[in-house]
Formats: structure tokens, C-alpha cells, sequence
């Protein structure tokens, strides 16, 4: 059993050794000498009863301890080096700095832990056991040679660990502050961006909003139109200042930066730049939005997405001779930098119908007069609403334009054809709905017209004169 021990404590004396070989290197700034605190608990212990007088003074002399702990401390946590927490180039600097603090005040806190764990199970195998020897050397594995030894180092480790324990929250919160400041400095280019797509945001809206609730009511179309020129161009100029002059404050290098990086990127992404480019003009003009029929180039199609990159749309056939704009069930992705270098057209721009015309031809035979007015009214009755309903329209989504063309109702022209009286009938459809509705209008004009014996349809005819002079008629 005894030899079981006195290995046990010479494992534990190496260690105890290499521990305090560490310890000392890191606190060569302790300056304490234990003679005093030693003689202090022989002499108490020698009392064999309380003594209040010794026990101040050895309270004193731990206050001692305490303050050249809180020195040890103090120096280690003192940083060689001051840095200006302002200038952002010296931030992981400092931050490696105080990592090195914790990590001095967390080792020696660690020794120290192991060493009064030492002392402790010293004190309890060969001071308060029954039996042991309390004041002879009799054993070669133990690291004091006498109690009150013993009890003086425990009292300078339990306070150097207190000192420890109250520096090291406060280090360990300043390493926190550093790391958290260093994280938001990593993502500082990020929030200054989205500050800056926020505020072009706001002046987008500001803009849009003054234009509906300010310039919307002025009445005179030229001066209008002009006052809204003046009011988009004095926003946007405002905002890009703006942008401009707080990249240049917070980022003094960025002019080389970004000619280097905008090289850079015009030639290996032009034509995705391109394509942002022309979905910034989408957004901000607002060229169209989602269901508007447009054709960019020889696409025609019914928008149904408008992305960075990308424009998608339901293709529409207009091709034929009845120009049907019908749907063909295929869908366009078109790059949006066809926007810069590609006619646009918008059919929705002024209002959500067409203007088309239909034919009509009448026999030279035919009461003539009788037939425009028939066709008159059944075009009346079968379109007049279109027509009031894209004029609504087109006043309201051309109020910030300077245009002159007003919605006109339907109208019936004539002339003169090869095989008879051509009436041209123009009039409003909603877009998409052309053969609906010239589906509906023939039959009302063929109903109204069979219905009267001195109108018909005129066809293609030859006329041959015989030898008598006759007319005969031929199809």
C-alpha cells in the first residue's frame, strides 16, 4: 500500500514539476516571498487554539498576496501593443492580441488548479489523516516539507486563482467585443451595399409618388410632361451624388478599386452586365409589366416574368393575313440586353386594346347608303363599349406623356373597289380578343344583311359581251 502511494505521488510530483516549470515561465512577474506567510501558520498552529491576532495578520499577508496576484495579472493583461480600435486594419491585430491574453490567463488558471489539486491531496494523505506524520520529511515523493509550508503555498495559489477568476470575464468579454466587431467589419461592405440599393429604393418610390400625386395633376399635357423630366432626372442625380460621395468617404481607395474591378468585369461578364443594365431600364422606366403583350425585335409574346437576366413570355402568333394575336402555347426567355440593341413594342402602354379593321364589300347594285348605315350601327352596338373603355384607359396611363391621339370611336370608311363599294370598318378590341369579336360582328352583319333585299355582298365577276351586245353575266 505504502508503495502504491509513493508511486502515485512521484507521478504526481513530475507532473506537479513540468506544470511549474510552465507556470513560471508565464509568471516570472510574481514577486512574493512565502517566508513571512510560512512562519505566520507554524506560528498558528503552534497555538493549538484560536488566535485572533494571527489570524489577522494572516489575513494581511493574503491581502499581499492578492495584490501582487492582481499585478501578475494586470501585466499580462496590460497589451504591449495599443491599437486604435477606430482603424480598421489594425482590428485583427488586436483581436490576436487579446486571444493571447485569455489564453496567458486560462493556462496559468489551469496550473494553478492542478497545483492546489496537488497540495490539496498532499494535505489530506499526510496532514489530517489519523496517523500521519505532521511534522517530518519522511517521505521523498512530497512537494513541502512541513504543514505550515504547505498551508502558505495553498493560500498564494488560492488567491492568485481569485485574481485569475475576476480578470478573466472582463477578458473573455473583450475578446467577444473584438470577434463580434470583426464579424460586422467582414460584412461591412455588404450592409454599406444594401444601404445603398435601399436608398435607390426610396427614391424610386419618392419619385414614383410625386410624379402620381404632384405632377399627375397638372393639366396642360406639354408643361406636364416636362416638369416630370425635370423631377426624375433631379432624384436620380441627388441619389447618385449621394452614392458616389459616401463610397468616396468611407472607402478613400475605391476609385482605383473599382476602375480595376469594372475592367475586370466589362470584359469577362459584359454580356451579363448587359442584361442587368437592361432589366435596370425595365424597372425604372417601366417599359412593361407582368401581362403586358410586347414585341422586342420579331418576338411578340404576353409577359409572365421579368428577371435580372432573363424576360419570359407566352409567344403570340401575328403572323397570317388575319393578324389574329393569338397565343401559340410556346413560351420566349429572352436576355434582356436585347432591350439595348432591339426595338420595343408595348401594346399595353396606353391601354389594354387594339385598333383594327375589317373589310366589307357591297355589289355596285346595292343601295349603298342603306349598308353604311346598317353596318353603323351593328359596329356601334357590337364595340362602342371597347371604345369608351380603352379612351378611360388611355387618358389615365398616358397622363405623364405628351401625347395628342385620343381613342376614336368606330368608324365606317368608303371606297371604291374592282368588284364593288369597299367599306372599312375600324373600331377597338380588347388585345388577345380580335377573333371573338370579328367573329360576333360577321354574324351580325350577315344576319342584317340578308335581311334586305337590295344589299348583297359583292364576289368577284367576269362580264362578257356577246354579238347582240348582250351583257352576260358570269362567276
Amino acid at each position: 500500500m505504502t508503495s502504491l502511494r509513493t508511486l502515485s505521488f512521484s507521478l504526481l510530483t513530475l507532473t506537479l514539476l513540468s506544470v511549474s516549470g510552465i507556470a513560471a515561465a508565464e509568471s516570472a512577474n510574481f514577486n512574493y516571498d512565502e517566508t513571512r506567510l510560512v512562519n505566520l501558520y507554524d506560528a498558528y498552529l503552534k497555538k493549538h487554539s484560536s488566535d485572533s491576532y494571527l489570524e489577522k495578520r494572516i489575513l494581511d499577508e493574503r491581502g499581499r498576496v492578492r495584490s501582487e496576484a492582481a499585478n501578475e495579472v494586470k501585466q499580462i493583461t496590460t497589451p504591449a501593443t495599443a491599437f486604435d480600435l477606430n482603424d480598421k486594419t489594425v482590428l485583427p491585430k488586436a483581436l490576436d492580441q487579446q486571444r493571447s491574453v485569455v489564453a496567458a490567463l486560462e493556462e496559468q488558471l489551469r496550473v494553478h488548479t492542478v497545483d492546489l489539486g496537488l497540495l490539496k491531496d498532499e494535505e489530506g494523505e499526510y496532514y489530517l489523516s489519523p496517523g500521519s506524520a505532521t511534522g517530518s520529511n519522511t517521505d521523498a515523493s512530497r512537494l513541502t516539507k512541513n504543514y505550515p509550508e504547505l498551508l502558505a503555498r495553498r493560500a498564494i495559489l488560492e488567491e492568485r486563482i481569485a485574481a485569475i477568476d475576476d480578470a478573466l470575464p472582463l477578458q473573455k468579454s473583450r475578446q467577444t467585443g473584438l470577434e463580434r466587431e470583426q464579424i460586422f467589419d467582414q460584412f461591412a461592405f455588404l450592409f454599406s451595399f444594401l444601404s445603398y440599393i435601399g436608398i435607390i429604393v426610396i427614391g424610386a418610390v419618392i419619385e414614383r409618388t410625386m410624379r402620381r400625386m404632384i405632377v399627375g395633376r397638372i393639366e396642360e399635357k406639354g408643361k406636364r410632361y416636362l416638369i416630370s423630366k425635370i423631377l426624375t432626372a433631379t432624384i436620380y442625380s441627388i441619389i447618385t451624388l449621394w452614392i458616389v460621395s459616401k463610397i468616396f468617404s468611407d472607402h478613400p481607395n475605391a476609385l482605383a478599386s473599382l476602375a480595376i474591378v469594372g475592367a475586370g468585369l466589362a470584359v469577362a461578364l459584359q454580356d451579363v452586365v448587359k442584361d442587368v443594365v437592361g432589366w435596370m431600364i425595365i424597372a425604372q422606366r417601366r417599359l412593361f409589366t407582368l401581362g403586358d403583350r410586347i414585341c422586342i425585335g420579331h418576338h411578340t409574346g404576353d409577359v409572365i416574368d421579368v428577371g435580372l437576366l432573363r424576360t419570359t413570355m407566352l409567344e403570340v402568333s401575328v403572323a397570317g393575313p388575319f393578324t389574329a394575336h393569338e397565343r401559340t402555347g410556346k413560351t420566349l426567355y429572352l436576355p434582356n440586353s436585347l432591350l439595348l440593341k432591339e426595338p420595343l413594342l408595348n401594346y399595353n402602354t396606353t391601354s389594354d386594346f387594339m385598333s383594327v379593321e375589317m373589310q366589307v364589300t357591297v355589289s355596285y347594285e346595292s343601295d349603298w347608303k342603306k349598308a353604311e348605315t346598317i353596318l353603323k350601327e351593328t359596329l356601334a352596338k357590337e364595340t362602342a363599349g371597347y371604345a369608351e373603355q380603352a379612351r378611360r384607359q388611355q387618358r389615365k396611363r398616358t397622363a405623364l406623356f405628351y401625347t395628342a391621339w385620343e381613342v376614336s370611336p368606330p368608324e365606317v370608311h368608303v371606297d371604291l373597289a374592282e368588284s364593288g363599294i369597299l367599306f372599312t370598318l375600324k373600331f377597338t378590341v380588347p388585345i388577345g380578343k380580335r377573333r371573338s369579336v370579328v367573329t360576333n360582328l360577321a354574324r351580325s352583319i350577315l344576319e342584317q344583311f340578308g335581311a334586305q333585299y337590295d344589299v348583297n355582298l359583292a364576289f368577284n365577276t367576269i362580264r362578257i359581251i356577246g354579238e347582240k351586245g348582250d351583257l352576260l353575266p358570269r362567276t
